[in-house]
This record gives structure tokens, C-alpha cells and sequence, in this order.
């Protein structure tokens, strides 16, 4: 039997090809002009995967919805990701993308798709079931990322640059139709609930609030443990915080967190609060919002941390903080400086130890974090 990396290099492999060839039998007869940005009257976003991925697409959501003003605007999207677009006034729908995205289902969505009669259809992934999916819709205008010629059908292909953030990444598929940017902060937009949860568990005139999430880097049929930064310096980076700053801590994580936040409550000398389980994502946005820090790893709270406004330090490792950091102006990174120039890691398999994120240390973390406290405290940025 092929070892497993074999199987997956040919299973790879099998899949270029495949899409090389339905590339070549798909590509348009000619290159329309892009449409008249008030003509436009239904546009598709297509963006599956992940939460930190569907916040990092939102600047290319705010510049579609700036450039074609009379355009409904439908997001297609997998489950666990749509609540990163709940409540955003620039989305009139999302459509559920399949969790396992087999001919069927990818078949079924396409007729749907197909139904709505949409004037321009955008791919924010380089995934050639994406591209082919906005093929099937029949749309008129189809961008998208043609990534090792997997472009499938795209009316214009935006070539997929190694060296830029994934938001510009989106933003290089817009302006292939000749749409501006409208800045890279990510948006999310908080609910009433959202905002009473918040004022609640982090009420005016509390100490310094710091919230930090020492789990994340899991989503469905997907582990990725070379991102979290050890229990224990989380543990001793609230100490220290504490005992320099004053601050009240606050530790959050969903079910599949438990494990690392009860190492951190293990470890702590100063009192925690564990609210981990506890907060749906939008009254984990509203609590996040209203705390003076936060702290976790590369995950997606982190992305929902820096888009409510929150100043946020995301500690990075193996992944290349260049290409997937939260943006926003009071958003940090602690990482191993390799990292920055590293190419894309198999997570599956490990690290490189000079990307390690054990690399990062408590130090580095409590540096930043104590250099933006003193920057909220004194009403900086």
C-alpha cells in the first residue's frame, strides 16, 4: 500500500490535472468588459472555510457592496463560518457551502445557483471546485484566483501571489474587474444580545480586561495543534499581566478548548475567570469587544478580536503571519522571525523547529501586551 503521503501527492495530483483539462475545455470564447458597477443588480460571493478566512474576505465584501451600490449581495459559505457574516448589513444572504463538497451536493448548490440569474460572480479561493462552481452558475462575469491553472471558467483570473495577506489576495480578484479597495480592516458587526452580554460580564468601571483564548486551530475533519502556544505560558502570561498591569483576566474557548484552558486555570497564580464553553461566537464578540486586550493564537477569534476593534496580540507558529495575520490598526503579532518568510506548512506533519511557535516567548507576548495596555490607558491607538 502507498504511504500516506504518497497517496495524497497522487490524489493531488489527479486533481490538477483533472482541473488543467476542464480549465481548457471551460475557458470563455472571449473576455466580456466588467459590468457597469450600477447594472449589476445580484453579485455572488463564494468564500467556503474557514471563521478567520470568511473575516479576512470582508474589505472585498465592503468594496464590492461600495462599488456596485445597487447590487444584493449573496455569500456562499460553509455553516460553522456563516456567523462571521451575521448581522453585516453589505449581505442580503448566505447560502450554505456543503461541509463535504462531493459531486451531489456541488451539483445541487450549482442549480440553485444557477436559478438566481446572477450578473457577477467572485471566488475568493483557489480551489478549482470553487472556480467551477461559479462556471455552473451561468453567471456572465466570473472572477476568481487561477492558481496553478486551475481557474476553471473564469471570465478574469487574478494570479495568486505568494507574498500577499489573504485579504489582499481578495482584493487582487476585485481589482481584475477594475474595483478599488476600501482599506483591509475586517468587519464584523455587533448584535443587541451581543452588546448586553458584553456590558454584563464586563461592566463599566471593572479592572482592565483581558480576554485570552489559549485553544482555537480546530474546525470540522480539521486539528491543527502546531498553532497553539503551551498552556503554561499562557497561564504564566496571565500572572504577569496581572501582577504588572492590574488586569482581570478572562479565559474563553469553545467545547474543543476545554482541555487547554483548564491547563491554564491549573497553572495560574492569579484568579481567571473561565467562561470557556460558555459564549456563542457573537457574545464572545460583544465580551471581546468590551475588554481592554486580547490574547490567543492563530485562530479565528483572533481575526474576530481585531474586527470588533480590540487591541490584539496573536502569537503565531509554524503558519506565515504575513500571509494570515489579523489586520487593524491595533493588532500585533508574536512569532518566530522565520516564519514571516516561511512557505506554506503541512500541519498535518509537523513543523520546522525554526518556526516553531515554542519559539515565542513569555517575554516577547507580555512586551506587546503591556506596550498596548499602557497605549489604551493613555488613550492611544
Amino acid at each position: 500500500m502507498a504511504p500516506r503521503g504518497a497517496s495524497r501527492r497522487l490524489r493531488e495530483g489527479a486533481v490538477g490535472a483533472a482541473a488543467s483539462l476542464l480549465g481548457r475545455l471551460a475557458r470563455p470564447g472571449h473576455v466580456p468588459a466588467p459590468p457597469d458597477p450600477s447594472a449589476v443588480q445580484r453579485l455572488l460571493v463564494v468564500k467556503p472555510c474557514c471563521l478567520g478566512d470568511v473575516l479576512m474576505a470582508t474589505p472585498a465584501v465592503r468594496a464590492l457592496a461600495t462599488h456596485y451600490p445597487n447590487a444584493r449581495i449573496d455569500v456562499v459559505t460553509t455553516t460553522w463560518s456563516a456567523p462571521a457574516l451575521r448581522g453585516n448589513p453589505r449581505v442580503a444572504r448566505v447560502i450554505p457551502y456543503p461541509d463535504r463538497p462531493a459531486s451531489p451536493r456541488m451539483l445541487s448548490l450549482a442549480r440553485s445557483l444557477r436559478r438566481a440569474r446572477y450578473d457577477l460572480a467572485v471566488g475568493l479561493d483557489p480551489s478549482p471546485l470553487v472556480n467551477g462552481l461559479l462556471w455552473l452558475t451561468g453567471a456572465p462575469v466570473r472572477a476568481g484566483i487561477d492558481s496553478q491553472g486551475r481557474g476553471i471558467g473564469l471570465t478574469h483570473p487574478a494570479p495568486l501571489v505568494p507574498s500577499h495577506h489573504e485579504t489582499e489576495t481578495y482584493l487582487d480578484v476585485l481589482a481584475a474587474l477594475g474595483v478599488p479597495a476600501a482599506g483591509t480592516a475586517p468587519e464584523y458587526y455587533l448584535s443587541e444580545d451581543a452588546r448586553r452580554t458584553g456590558a454584563a460580564i464586563v461592566p463599566d468601571g471593572s479592572p482592565p480586561t483581558v480576554v485570552i483564548h489559549p485553544g482555537g486551530a480546530v474546525n470540522p475533519g480539521t486539528a491543527m495543534p502546531a498553532k497553539r502556544w503551551p498552556p503554561e505560558r499562557f497561564a504564566a502570561l496571565a500572572d504577569r499581566l496581572a501582577a504588572k498591569a492590574g488586569v482581570r483576566v478572562l479565559l474563553v474557548g469553545a467545547a474543543s478548548d476545554r482541555a487547554a484552558v483548564a491547563a491554564v486555570v491549573r497553572a495560574a497564580r492569579a484568579p481567571v475567570v473561565n467562561l470557556c464553553g460558555r459564549l456563542a461566537l457573537e457574545q464572545l464578540a460583544g465580551v471581546i469587544a468590551r475588554a481592554a486586550l486580547y490574547v490567543g493564537n492563530d485562530s479565528g477569534v483572533s481575526h474576530l478580536a481585531a474586527a470588533v476593534g480590540t487591541p490584539t496580540v496573536t502569537i503565531f507558529g509554524p503558519t506565515n503571519p504575513g500571509r494570515y495575520r489579523p489586520l487593524g490598526a491595533r493588532a500585533r503579532v508574536c512569532a518566530p522571525p522565520e516564519s514571516w518568510h516561511g512557505a506554506l506548512v503541512d500541519l498535518r506533519r509537523g513543523s520546522a523547529p525554526a518556526t516553531s511557535v515554542e519559539r515565542v516567548t513569555v517575554d516577547m507576548v507580555a512586551a506587546a501586551c503591556l506596550d498596548l495596555l499602557g497605549a489604551a490607558s493613555e488613550g492611544g491607538a
